[in-house]
Formats: structure tokens, sequence, C-alpha cells
């Protein structure tokens, strides 16, 4: 329980910082591609999942274009139901959305359903060992645990620099992330 008051004291003040952060920093999607580690960059065929941003978050949609410039295959969460996984489809530069869960535009429930090699997760704060600070509703770290139960998956947060805290109020369902890229660099954690 104390757990949660401080996770949600910690969202408040996230949330304040990446808003700030987004608006100082409006070329901030273009220098994800240039900061993206070259270990780390998708082959051809690798299916790596994003999201559609919404708010403040930083937009990973560039990033993913020039994956898909050279033939990665890409794919959008859709919220599979109350306490699951989030589901993975298939997604194409100009394809058409529809709006899903909590109002965030997804693919179409027809579209291939995919399992991502990598992973974009969007945040509020993360913390030096790679926690991250979502909104509350465990939707990613419920899904890296079922990615991590079945293969192997590189989870990369996309944030800004400012949303970087020392540490984070953690529980034992929290998942870490393997990298974080900003607008000025990447960071490995683990």
């Amino acid at each position: 329980m104390f757990t949660n008051w401080r996770k949600k004291r910690a969202r408040t003040k996230a949330l304040d910082r990446r808003r700030a952060a987004h608006e100082q920093h409006p070329d901030a999607a273009a220098a994800l591609v240039r900061h993206f580690p070259d270990e780390i960059w998708p082959g051809v065929g690798s299916v790596v999942a994003g999201y559609h941003a919404v708010n403040s978050e930083i937009d990973p949609i560039r990033l993913m274009e020039t994956f898909h410039c050279e033939q990665a295959r890409l794919a959008l969460p859709r919220v599979a139901g109350p306490g699951a996984p989030l589901a993975f489809h298939q997604w194409l530069p100009g394809d058409e959305l529809e709006t899903g869960a909590h109002g965030i535009a997804t693919p179409h429930a027809e579209a291939p359903q995919l399992v991502p090699a990598i992973l974009l997760v969007p945040l509020l704060a993360i913390d030096h060992r790679g926690y991250r600070l979502g909104y509350g509703g465990g939707y990613y770290d419920r899904t890296l645990n079922a990615l991590r139960g079945g293969g192997e998956v590189i989870a990369i947060g996309l944030g800004y620099e400012a949303q970087r805290v020392v540490k984070l109020p953690v529980q034992a369902h929290d998942q870490r992330l393997d990298w974080l890229i900003t607008e000025e660099a990447a960071h490995r954690f683990g």
C-alpha cells in the first residue's frame, strides 16, 4: 500500500517533468534515430513493437519508419483484456488505425498478431536500474513478463533525459527495461 502511494506521488511529478521536456525538445523523435545503438538495431525481418504516442510521450513513429525502411516488421499494441498482456498487431506506416482502450490508436483486431524481438516502451520516469514508472495499469509489466517467459525480447524505454530519476519505488511484479534511448543518448541497464 505504501509503495502504491509513493508511485502515485512519483507519477504526478514525472508527468510534469515529461510535459516540460516535451515542450523543450520538439526534435526529440529525430534524435531517437541518431542515438539508437547499432548493437541492438533490428535486422531484416525482426519484429519491432512500438506504441502510438499520447500526450507528451516521446513519439517513436519516426524511429519505427526508419526500421521499416530497413525491412523490419512493425507492430503496435492492443489491449487484449483486463489483466492480460498486450497483444501486438502488424502495422505499416500509413495503415489506418482505430481508437482502442484508453482512447489510444491501435491497429484493427484483424491485423496479424506478431511476437516482438524488440519492444519500445513509453514511460513517465525511469531509474538508474532500468525500472520504469508507467500510468499504473501494469500492461507493460505483464507483457514483458509473458514475452520473457516465451523467449528473448529487448525492452527499450523511449523518453527524455529529464525523465531519469535516481530511484523509483518498485514492487515484485515490476519488470526492468534493458535500455533507455533519449534525445541525448542511449543508456544500457544491467
